[in-house]
């Protein structure tokens, strides 16, 4: 039977927490999935939060927990959180069928008994919740408790959708243990995009602000748009009307078709035939890839734990799936 235990938003202790927060099919998912070294996510329409929790333990634990903290009227509830699934020993295909189960149990938050109740077969009770499913990362050599959390795109099409996740965004990103990642796509002009404007609102001086550029494969192929590609190359510079003190990052995720394929390699092609237009020849080599983005975040990440100071070079992450940066394997 699930496990259930009762906790106060006030007593859980406020660790550092990455938000990646952007407009709908930014690439967020794509991203969380690289830094915690493979889970899949990207299969998953983020309509509720989902939450990588990083956690000191003694022994190694891999589990999926339901967070709820609204009924199925959006109004507030004691919080409360069960035990969904140990996923330490299943396969990413069982691992993505439990994490969609998952988002469609804390949309019904009058399913008491997840294990034991059957989900309805078309509409869920909620779109969009505040509930949020917990991804559980724990093991004796973790170096920190740490959270990272994807949040809802934020959508346009519907008025009342539109304004429950930008609330959501900004309860998220306003506390000062939050290192906010807004996620911004290269299709959409940065003005339109709400990542930016969000993450100044709440982070006016941009200390706790990482910028992140995705897509970056469907601007390659058009080298003679100047005025885009100046517009991009100034913002990953930190320059400009869009400048962010700590950078914004350049990051090329697989597309659906490239699924099976290593991520390290297509973004290193991506990023040489990127070099070959000469307006980006001069951003600096640090603000290309999602190796130089871990590395930023694990000085963002012991910034907020008072560890202004590295104390020696972190060692190469590499997920336990492939050769690709992980900023789980980092911070073990």
């Amino acid at each position: 039977m699930a496990q259930q235990q009762k906790s106060s938003l006030a007593e859980i202790p406020e660790d550092p927490t990455i938000v990646l927060f952007g407009d709908p099919r930014s690439g967020k998912s794509s991203v969380l999935k690289r830094l915690t070294g493979g889970l899949p996510l990207t299969g998953i329409r983020t309509l509720s939060i989902v939450e990588i929790r990083l956690l000191q333990a003694e022994e190694p634990l891999r589990k999926i927990s339901l967070r709820y903290i609204e009924d199925k009227n959006h109004q507030p509830i004691s919080p409360w959180e069960i035990t969904f699934a140990i996923i330490t020993e299943l396969n990413e295909e069982e691992i993505e069928e439990k994490l969609h189960e998952a988002q469609r149990y804390v949309r019904n938050p009058s399913i008491k008994d997840a294990k034991h109740t059957r989900l309805p077969p078309d509409i869920d009770e909620l779109y969009f919740t505040k509930n949020s499913v917990c991804v559980t990362i724990s093991g004796p050599d973790q170096m920190y408790n740490l959270s990272m959390v994807e949040l809802p795109g934020v959508v346009r099409n519907d008025e009342s959708h539109e304004q429950f996740v930008l609330s959501l965004v900004k309860e998220y990103i306003k506390k000062e243990s939050a290192i906010l990642v807004p996620i911004f796509q290269v299709t959409s002009d940065l003005h339109i995009q709400c990542a930016y404007r969000l993450a100044r609102k709440a982070d006016p001086t941009g200390q706790r602000t990482v910028g992140v550029l995705t897509k970056m494969d469907l601007i390659v192929d058009y080298p003679n748009d100047d005025e885009k590609h100046l517009e991009l190359a100034t913002l990953v510079k930190g320059q400009g009307e869009h400048k962010l003190v700590n950078g914004t990052y350049v990051i090329r995720n697989p597309t659906n078709s490239e699924i099976r394929e290593d991520p390290d390699e297509l973004e290193e092609e991506t990023i040489k035939a990127l070099k070959q237009i000469s307006i980006w020849r001069d951003v600096p080599s640090d603000r290309y890839g999602l190796h130089n983005l871990t590395i930023k975040l694990y000085e963002r990440v012991r910034t907020c734990c008072g560890l202004s100071q590295i104390d020696n070079k972190p060692k190469l992450p590499v997920s336990y799936e492939s050769n690709e940066t992980s900023l789980v394997y980092l911070l073990f």
